[in-house]
């Protein structure tokens, strides 16, 4: 029998694997398959719900300098990630690491102009050591460790851009 779990459970288990256990964020339709993992393992890694994605990114640097482990935020495509830019610069300029995670409209409606559909990474170029867009299922894990190992060795913040029907599969 084949032993696979969705993507977005293998994404929380890399978070979990770091001593990763509270995300910063708001919940919207295109990160809605990370919330079904964050959901199922809402025992290991709690998700903090903010009013703001700019207030989760804040919350995440200001977590990052007070313990010294990597913050972790949040936001939906197009406008919500937007709202990330001040908490991650933040970040930046105290050099502490930071994870934003960014949903993304689903892979099959990519580059038709989708409702909230972005190119984020041009955006996220300025503000951060890592920056990646995931292009399979498979690789979501491999992407988001690789995003914490930069964050952590470049003392930054690391951007990972997941089309929402990803975290399903």
């Amino acid at each position: 029998m084949d032993k696979t779990i969705k993507s977005g459970l293998a994404m929380l288990n890399i978070l979990e694997s770091w001593g990763v256990d509270h995300v910063y964020g708001i919940p919207g339709g295109s990160f809605n398959s990370s919330m079904n993992a964050f959901y199922e393992k809402q025992d290991k890694i709690k998700f903090i719900q903010v009013r703001h994605e700019e207030v989760g990114a804040i919350a995440a640097a200001v977590d990052a300098k007070l313990t010294g482990k990597i913050g972790v935020c949040s936001g939906t495509a197009g406008p919500g990630a937007t709202h990330l830019f001040n908490g991650l610069y933040d970040a930046q300029m105290d050099h502490v690491p930071v994870l934003a995670l960014i949903g993304q409209v689903a892979s099959t409606a990519m580059n038709y102009n989708s409702f909230q559909e972005m190119n984020e990474n041009p955006m996220f170029v300025d503000v951060s050591v890592y920056n990646r867009t995931v292009m399979t299922p498979q690789s979501l894990p491999f992407i988001i460790d690789e995003a914490i190992r930069k964050a952590y060795e470049h003392q930054g913040v690391a951007v990972v851009t997941i089309p929402v029907d990803y975290g399903f599969v």
